[in-house]
């Protein structure tokens, strides 16, 4: 299960960055694809799962992937110009700094991959994607 805390938290980094380097974050359920700009970066959530902690235990550990995607059309942008932005992004998610709010209590981002890509993609777009996983400890709450 993705909690809204981690969602939200990755989507605020992410859109400083993209910020930053001008580019828009698209929400993919609010920008249709023919509406995107040729250069933007998109983000998603992998797979997670969570659990509780111990037997009877109302503490619960979510651990998964958020996926950012460099999504570009073909021409628009070199491999290292590519790198560079992928770069910024990783580090946002591995260091404070002053302009980043501070983690939500339990909320850990721990190790990255970077997936090139694919150079026998056919088509228009093309992706680089930044994978960083997390984990999320939290309390059980009764639901609304």
């Amino acid at each position: 299960m993705l909690s809204d805390t981690v969602w939200n938290d990755a989507y605020a980094r992410a859109s400083l960055v993209a910020e930053k380097q001008g580019l828009q974050l698209v929400d993919v359920l609010m920008q249709p694809p023919e509406d995107r700009p040729p250069l933007h970066w998109r983000m998603e959530a992998q797979a997670s799962r969570s659990d509780r902690l111990g037997m009877g235990e109302n503490a619960m550990e979510e651990e998964g992937e958020i996926a950012l995607h460099l999504t570009m059309k073909v021409g628009r942008i070199s491999t290292p110009d590519a790198l560079t932005r992928c770069k910024a992004m990783s580090v946002l998610f591995r260091a404070p700094f002053a302009d980043t709010p501070p983690l939500p209590e339990g909320l850990y981002y721990d190790g990255q991959s970077l997936y090139p890509p694919d150079p026998d993609t056919t088509g228009n777009w093309i992706s680089m994607s930044l994978m960083i996983r997390y984990r999320y400890q939290d309390r059980i709450e009764r639901p609304i």
